[in-house]
């Protein structure tokens, strides 16, 4: 097994400039020895991936991209950030976000690999929300649903949307969550294999209408949903809905509480519609119950 080390200085010499005489005798074989140190760099990052050295690895793949890049070998740079990325992924976030960033830029604007740049995106949100950064992590996952929109993807893009969705509803990000919840519904209607998600998709979004304290617009998107999918009257979340409206007009928070605990008897809350549904009692239906005082 050859010393990553020495790889990389053979890599250096091979790609360091030729200057004055040097540079004119060699002439048209400095793309061939620019070649060369790309693939000792690239040796260099495996033997420290097998190593376990995954900052060092994803340096050395960063350096192949750098040489590919004055060459202007567009998929390659592209490539290499890629494993740079998948290197640095798990000691280096700061690192993987940046190497992935070009690599999906490159993939837009170099290669028209729509297809390739929504996947990665999608791993750029996951990243960014693995480290806390809510706001990116929004932004990723909708560029990623526009992406895979334009490569005619509409489950993907579902699937990004409501990564979105979900994470805008949960950050407070309520106008957001209730945009995209719209627009995964009105792909989803009609269509035999998502529609049964539906009923997640009208629950949710009627709850980000409720925390912005929008009762009668709430039920007038309600009533458009049942008109455009009839089946939703038929539904626990359609119950529960209407329970919370009559909760609200009554300002009876027991009562809220009680319809609440009903239905996560048959269908188990999850920490999304947990967070809502308390803060729809909180703000709206205990507001209610204080007016009537």
């Amino acid at each position: 097994m050859s010393d990553p080390r020495s790889l990389i200085v053979e890599a250096e010499k091979l790609a360091k400039p030729k200057t004055g005489f040097m540079s004119f005798l060699s002439g048209s074989s400095n793309s061939f020895r620019l070649e060369e140190a790309t693939d000792l760099y690239i040796q260099a990052a495996n033997q420290y991936r097998l190593n376990k050295d995954f900052n060092q690895a994803g340096n050395q793949f960063v350096k192949a991209a750098d040489i590919q890049k004055g060459l202007s070998n567009h998929n390659d740079v592209a490539n290499h950030l890629i494993e740079a990325y998948k290197c640095y992924k798990g000691v280096s976030p700061t690192d993987a976000i940046d190497a992935l960033s070009k690599a999906i830029h490159i993939f837009l604007t170099q290669n028209g690999q729509f297809r390739r740049a929504a996947n990665f995106t999608m791993d750029l949100a996951e990243l960014y929300e693995s480290n806390s950064d809510t706001d990116n992590a929004i932004k990723s996952y909708e560029q990623a649903g526009d992406y895979f929109t334009t490569d005619h993807a509409e489950a993907l893009s579902n699937k990004a949307y409501l990564k979105c969705a979900d994470l805008s509803a949960l950050s407070g990000k309520y106008e957001k969550a209730i945009e995209l919840y719209d627009i995964i519904i009105k792909n989803s209607l009609g269509n035999n294999l998502t529609k049964w998600n539906l009923k997640d998709y009208f629950l949710k979004s009627l709850l980000c209408v409720l925390c912005l304290d929008d009762v009668i617009e709430a039920q007038k998107k309600s009533a458009n949903y049942l008109s455009e999918e009839p089946s939703w009257e038929a539904t626990r979340e359609y119950k529960l809905v209407q329970d919370i409206f009559e909760s609200i007009e009554q300002g009876d928070v027991q009562a809220f509480s009680d319809k609440v605990f009903e239905f996560d008897q048959f269908s188990k809350l999850d920490k999304l519609k947990t967070q809502l549904l308390l803060k729809v009692k909180n703000s709206v239906v205990e507001k209610e119950d204080d007016d009537l005082l």
